[in-house]
């Protein structure tokens, strides 16, 4: 995926044949985990996982691959036992998939293992404060979308209209929550503006007719810019303008931004599903696959 320097998705580590150098190094605790797991007879079944696209030998190294790692719900087992034994563990039936298509690709058994600690460490929940932020959908839908973007970031200017048409898609079942993440360096210079008149204009329950003026309008972000967005979209213009220079909700900007760097986000956008972070590798690579997904659990 082409991006700009300091705006890029935060991305999964695709097991590919040659992984590049910047691949995802094994976490100490998983390491821990994988030398932990019990030494005993190879299970040979996967119960739920297709393989009909492997060679023998590809089912070979799924089967190897499946007994040495890890369960993908922090269970003291592999993903092997997992399948066969705990069927809770949802996340072990997902990885092992992702494992046999990514032999059925081409992919080294070495690579796939370097990709799987930052997998399931996607995979993992986290915890996003989302209380006062602007919502687009069903207060009370299952699953929550959390989007961290910039409104000078070309890549979330592109991301957000899919992510709302996802929203739309599950008609009530599952809603957005953006939070701002400005970003700093060469094409940011305007970023921490663009919050202060989005944070203004959601003040006055206009936050999504904002989101839009910006992104429609993007790069002009100057502050006679902004205020025809103010004025274009209905606002009372002074209210605006005091809240835009006073810089009213530059606390709120700085708290979301800090619950990015908490969650050690790389770059903008990061969409979070029900708290997991989504990458391109695990159901259909769609926003839609993983609203589907939460969903089912």
């Amino acid at each position: 995926m082409s991006a700009c320097s300091g705006c890029t998705t935060p991305e999964a580590k695709t097991p590919d044949a040659n992984p590049a150098g910047d691949a995802a190094k094994p976490s100490s605790e998983r390491d821990k985990q994988r030398e932990e797991l019990p030494k005993g007879e190879e299970i040979r079944e996967a119960r739920g996982v297709s393989l009909d696209k492997l060679s023998d030998s590809q089912k070979e190294t799924f089967f190897q691959l499946i007994n040495s790692e890890p369960s993908a719900c922090d269970k003291p087992h592999s993903i092997a036992v997992s399948l066969r034994d705990d069927g809770s563990c949802r996340d072990s039936l997902v990885v092992a998939q992702l494992v046999a298509d990514a032999l059925a690709s081409g992919a080294t058994a070495s690579a796939i293992r370097d990709a799987l600690d930052q997998i399931v460490s996607d995979l993992q929940p986290r915890k996003i404060p989302t209380e006062g932020r602007p919502v687009y959908g069903v207060e009370t839908a299952p699953v929550t979308v959390v989007v961290f973007a910039d409104f000078t970031c070309p890549h979330c200017r592109a991301e957000v209209p899919k992510v709302r048409a996802a929203i739309d898609q599950f008609r009530g079942r599952a809603k957005l929550v953006f939070k701002y993440f400005p970003l700093q360096g060469p094409g940011h210079e305007r970023s921490r503006h663009a919050a202060l008149a989005a944070e203004a204009a959601h003040e006055q329950g206009k936050f999504w007719e904002m989101h839009d003026q910006i992104f429609e309008h993007f790069g002009e972000l100057e502050d006679d810019d902004i205020m025809g967005y103010a004025q274009a979209i209905g606002l009372d213009v002074a209210r605006f303008k005091a809240s835009y220079e006073g810089k009213k909700g530059e606390a709120r900007i700085d708290a979301d931004r800090k619950d990015g760097e908490q969650l050690e986000i790389g770059g903008t956008p990061a969409v979070f599903v029900n708290g997991r972070l989504t990458n391109e590798l695990l159901f259909g690579g769609t926003i839609a696959g993983w609203i589907d997904d939460a969903l089912k659990r």
